[in-house]
């Protein structure tokens, strides 16, 4: 799903060469189904099944941006790998990047790239953000969280999250507190005045109990829609992270109430 930052986030469904605002459709009964094909969002080949996202295996084995500095910034290595990684480090890691605190199920400490701020906070769900330091390498921000992540989360807890149960935080005074976690050398990228950001999303009711539906096992389903929230479609009955069906070829019907 695509977004947009609007008071709540307006998504869009990405269909093939389509974008359908799917904001709206938020308290309709929908069917989703699976056409049983998947094709490699890179390379477009079909395949039986995803690796990370979206991927066939070549790809997902082959691509810079499958590395492992993708979950583990501060062991980024593309500098020294060949030419294709040389220019992915040159234009996605040698290049601004944040490091935050978001609210989702609780406070949570991430790194994304500049360009990638509100839009990280909105796939994970945060309901508010704060951004805590920047620094002129993914490495060094990477280097940033990993000291914080000794002190606090680095996940979400999903469930929480769109289940809405989420911990009351004080942003700005974990930051202060967060701090004296960095790595003195690293201290110069703080941003000690940055201000607190809200999220809002469309939201009509949450479900009391959070049943992940798994289109492999079953193609085809009818519910109604009743939020959004992250990557996740919310149902009456179920929940599903779009973001993990990359790939996959779908329909979707919605029948007005």
């Amino acid at each position: 799903m695509a977004h947009e930052v609007r008071d709540p986030i307006a998504y869009f469904l990405r269909l093939g060469a389509d974008s359908i605002p799917i904001t709206p459709r938020v308290g309709q009964v929908v069917t989703l189904r699976f056409l049983r094909t998947i094709t490699c969002i890179e390379c477009g080949r079909k395949i039986k099944k995803t690796y990370n996202q979206g991927y066939c295996y070549p790809c997902f084995r082959d691509l810079p941006e499958n590395s492992i500095c993708g979950v583990r910034p501060e062991r980024c290595e593309h500098e020294h790998g060949t030419e294709r990684d040389r220019e992915f480090f040159r234009t996605h890691c040698d290049i601004d990047h944040f490091v935050y605190l978001s609210l989702t199920s609780g406070v949570k400490v991430g790194v994304t790239r500049h360009r990638n701020i509100p839009a990280r906070w909105i796939d994970q769900g945060a309901v508010r953000g704060l951004l805590i330091a920047r620094t002129p390498q993914r490495k060094l921000a990477g280097e940033i969280e990993v000291a914080l992540a000794a002190h606090m989360p680095d996940k979400t807890n999903w469930r929480k999250m769109l289940a809405g149960q989420i911990d009351d935080a004080d942003l700005p005074a974990m930051r202060d507190k967060a701090f004296a976690w960095f790595p003195p050398s690293l201290m110069r990228y703080a941003l000690e005045h940055d201000k607190e950001q809200s999220l809002a999303y469309p939201i009509l009711s949450l479900p009391k109990k959070i049943a992940s539906h798994n289109l492999d096992k079953e193609a085809e389903f009818t519910d109604r829609l009743t939020a959004i929230k992250g990557q996740y479609l919310i149902f009456e009955h179920r929940v599903i992270n779009l973001r993990k069906y990359a790939g996959y070829h779908v329909e979707f019907a919605f029948a007005a109430d």
